[in-house]
């Protein structure tokens, strides 16, 4: 694999993505998600309050992230093409690339199999938080509100560990 401009680019782009990315979404599960528990139980914060809070953050997050995702495993895809002849002491450098990319792009996925269900609950609850209390769905009790949120938080925990993944195989390759 010849070392051009673009490669290298590449290289660094995928790796430093998929490491930001993965960082960046453990990061709510790790400081965000625990502070508005946090709030509700010492602060006595509403959930109706919280589950808005916690929509604030989802949709920053969707916003942010896919696009992140695909230009970090565009990146790897490149890699991968360009390595397709390249068997290095580990095996095809292909392969790592091509894993990474599907590693990162694997939390949109995840996203609608496994969390959409607790999303679509969550935000629910905020909408109807949002209507106030006139409306024929009442916001939920604290306690739904925080099983949810904890739900939330360990399944992005584990949508974290995607993209993480594919900038550690990423990593890989590139020392290879």
């Amino acid at each position: 694999m010849e070392s051009s401009i673009y490669l290298r680019a590449a290289k660094i782009i995928g790796v430093t993505g998929a490491a930001w990315l993965g960082g960046n979404i453990a990061a709510l599960s790790l400081m965000a998600t625990p502070a508005l528990r946090r709030s509700t139980a010492e602060d006595g914060v509403s959930a109706s309050a919280v589950s808005r809070q916690w929509r604030y953050i989802y949709e920053a997050g969707k916003a942010q992230n896919p696009p992140i995702a695909v230009i970090t495993a565009a990146a790897y895809l490149y890699l991968a093409w360009s390595a397709r002849r390249v068997v290095a002491s580990l095996g095809p450098l292909s392969l790592y690339y091509g894993s990474a990319a599907v590693l990162t792009l694997g939390i949109v996925p995840f996203t609608l199999i496994a969390m959409s269900a607790t999303n679509n609950k969550l935000i629910r609850h905020s909408d109807a938080a949002s209507k106030g209390p006139s409306t024929p769905l009442q916001p939920p009790g604290d306690e739904e509100v925080e099983g949810l949120i904890a739900k939330w938080t360990t399944l992005n925990g584990i949508r974290s560990l995607l993209p993480l993944a594919g900038g550690v195989l990423g990593a890989v390759a590139m020392l290879a």
